[in-house]
């Protein structure tokens, strides 16, 4: 089907046969039939959609393909299926986001007899959004194109976990979530982002016993797509958290409940009181971070209730040591019992809505139990992000809970990226996924690389300058302006500038922005989509930090230079990196060498990897860190980068793209 004179040269006007496509699909089709797990790197270019997702179609099980965001789940949605039925696979594909991308019929109605918009502005979308709600047949927000992602009243017209009916719900069989759920109870393949998945697995295997609430059906395989974000994320969801934000949607829903009930009025006034007293709490929370974020004022909103509390528009992480909340004991507990108290207050009121509520109170008041317990496999830590304060207590290694969880649940599992191996070899990437240990596979499993088809030799070169200071000298982001002004004009802009931190972002923009004689764009200035259409269609030049080095893709001339600021090691300051790095000392392991030095070639392979997205494509990809050539580990890094010309100076990658372009 994939190879000369298949099905696929057929479909295809432009088809070229793609050796590394058919050994991956074949490697996928012995995994799935065998029940072993495959570690597979596919190179940009193999085609690693269709190599999976034709084995998956014709396997006879049920499979999960679990994706890194919601983007990828679209494309599979807009290209790869639709060319798996011209391929004539007869297969039902479903695909599934979390619940808070679907509208709330039930919800929305309540909100039509009530408008009230978190931002008066919003008010002008809201005719749209009516006129889709009338039409829709799936429900999902992505439909509205242009209804802004950060459009806060839509958390008014979407439902949480915590506030769905479910079944008891009058809107239920018309329900745009359980729909979709009712085609992937009968799908072959269900396709879903991999925060959905860990969510679901968490969930289903949680010592709570809540199965009967997962959000997947039963499947026999799954298959993980961009699965070098596998371990980020199954830590995020295998953990526990408490925020500002859910105490105070939990009070405010609570209000918005009660209000018609009055003969439960105590139950009111405990809710006015949680608005309070969660906020007083989570301040408390607030002064153990090392720097304390600049607060706002906070606002009344109607009622005389005051808005929660926003803690500084600065994102920050903390870690939590232990006694670190100790000041905050006296909040903790006030909050603690009148958790209790409003759960106790709404225990026997009418209506499953007022039910939820208790739950909701059960659940909160279990969670704030929890920060007063340690458990030495998880890091406590904290952090201040979008005008809230969420606390966390995160598993330090998540390799265990995969084997427990999810391995030896099911058969088969596929990992596949374009970015797994360092240095070439893929143990470190079994390692921390918990496939294997320094004895070797825990599981049966196959590895293999595979080779992009593109010619990186000709196409692509790779620039470390001759003399650079160390990052952390003062005089670098200078440094980086002058190589930035020798590097642009070879590629006429057409280029990202993308670096490690916000500060060195700034500080290189504010040197070059008025001097550039290219369209400047700064992340953060406007939405990315609406930066990258600007950038495809102008010769632009992008200041952007790490929100840029993956999931982007502009393919052709448009983005014909690639410049990285620094090398991307982790902070060792990260809460649940340095819990990391800790753990591994004390185990008598080079942190360094283990985890911190794979961890940052795999991300600067993730930034290399912008360049280069078709077999047209040509450029170059500018490391600015003198760490690359002058210190021992830079080889790893070379190693693991997609093998390619190395110039060392502006004149010698001048001759590079001038001979590229004569290609």
């Amino acid at each position: 089907m994939l190879g000369p004179g298949g099905a696929l040269s057929r479909a295809l006007p432009l088809y070229e046969p793609r050796p590394p496509q058919l050994e991956m699909a074949a490697r996928v089709e012995q995994a799935l039939a065998q029940g072993r797990a495959l570690v597979i790197e596919a190179g940009t270019g193999t085609g690693k959609t269709l190599a999976y997702l034709l084995p998956a179609a014709r396997s006879g099980l049920k499979i999960i393909v679990s994706t890194a965001t919601k983007t990828l789940q679209e494309q599979l949605a807009d290209k790869e299926v639709p060319l798996l039925k011209e391929l004539g696979v007869d297969a039902r594909v479903a695909f599934l986001k979390g619940r808070q991308n679907y509208l709330c019929l039930l919800r929305f109605e309540q909100f039509l007899r009530e408008p009230t918009f978190a931002v008066r502005e919003e008010a002008a979308h809201f005719e749209r959004v009516a006129e889709w709600a009338a039409t829709t047949a799936t429900g999902d927000r992505a439909e509205l194109l242009d209804l802004p992602e950060s459009l806060a009243s839509w958390r008014d017209l979407s439902a949480s976990a915590d506030q769905c009916l479910g079944q008891k719900c009058p809107r239920y069989e018309s329900c745009f979530v359980f729909r979709m759920r009712r085609l992937a109870a009968e799908a072959d393949i269900v396709v879903v982002n991999h925060h959905l998945f860990f969510a679901d697995l968490a969930l289903r295997t949680s010592s709570a016993g809540d199965a009967g609430a997962a959000v997947l059906p039963p499947y026999d395989a799954v298959v993980f797509d961009e699965a070098h974000a596998v371990e980020e994320v199954a830590t995020e969801h295998f953990g526990a958290q408490l925020s500002s934000f859910r105490v105070a949607e939990l009070a405010r829903d609570a209000l918005k409940t009660l209000q018609p009930r009055p003969q439960m009025l105590a139950a009111r006034d405990l809710a006015v009181r949680m608005l309070r007293e969660g906020e007083d709490f989570f301040q408390a929370a607030l002064e153990t971070a090392p720097e304390r974020q600049t607060t706002r004022a906070m606002k009344s909103p109607p009622g005389g209730a005051r808005e929660a509390h926003h803690y500084g528009s600065e994102n920050s992480r903390w870690a939590l040591l232990p006694g670190a909340l100790q000041p905050a004991e006296p909040q903790r507990q006030a909050l603690l019992d009148l958790a209790r108290s409003l759960g106790a207050a709404l225990s026997g009121g009418d209506g499953e809505e007022v039910s939820l509520l208790e739950r909701r109170c059960l659940a909160l008041g279990a969670d704030l139990e929890l920060f007063t317990h340690r458990d030495p496999g998880l890091i406590h830590w904290a952090e201040s992000r979008g005008g809230h304060v969420f606390l966390h207590a995160s598993p330090i290694d998540v390799s265990a809970i995969l084997q427990d969880k999810l391995y030896d649940r099911i058969g088969p599992v596929v990992f596949t990226s374009a970015t797994l191996a360092v240095g070439g070899a893929l143990e470190y990437f079994e390692r921390r996924v918990g496939l294997r240990d320094e004895s070797g596979p825990l599981f049966p499993l196959h590895s293999r690389v595979l080779d992009s088809p593109f010619d990186y030799e000709k196409n692509a070169a790779l620039y470390l300058p001759s003399a650079m200071p160390d990052p952390n000298d003062p005089s670098f982001p200078a440094a980086v302006a002058d190589e930035l002004r020798q590097l642009l004009p070879i590629t006429s802009g057409r280029a990202f500038v993308l670096f490690t931190s916000l500060r060195n972002m700034r500080a290189v923009h504010a040197l070059l922005e008025d001097e550039l004689p290219y369209q400047v764009l700064l992340q953060g200035e406007q939405p990315k989509q609406q930066l990258l259409k600007r950038f495809r269609e102008t010769p632009s030049v992008l200041f952007a930090s790490q929100s840029f080095w993956e999931g982007v893709d502009v393919p052709g001339e448009a983005l014909s230079l690639v410049v990285i600021d620094k090398l991307p090691f982790a902070s060792p300051g990260e809460p649940i990196v340095a819990a990391r790095i800790d753990r591994l000392r004390g185990r008598g392991e080079d942190a360094f060498f283990s985890y911190q030095l794979p961890e940052a070639a795999l991300a600067l392979k993730q930034g290399f990897g912008r360049l280069i997205r078709s077999a047209l494509d040509r450029g170059i990809v500018a490391v600015l860190d003198g760490r690359m050539t002058r210190k021992g580990y830079g080889r790893v890094f070379i190693e693991t980068l997609p093998h390619c010309r190395i110039v060392r100076t502006p004149a010698d990658a001048e001759d590079f793209w001038r001979m590229a372009k004569a290609r």
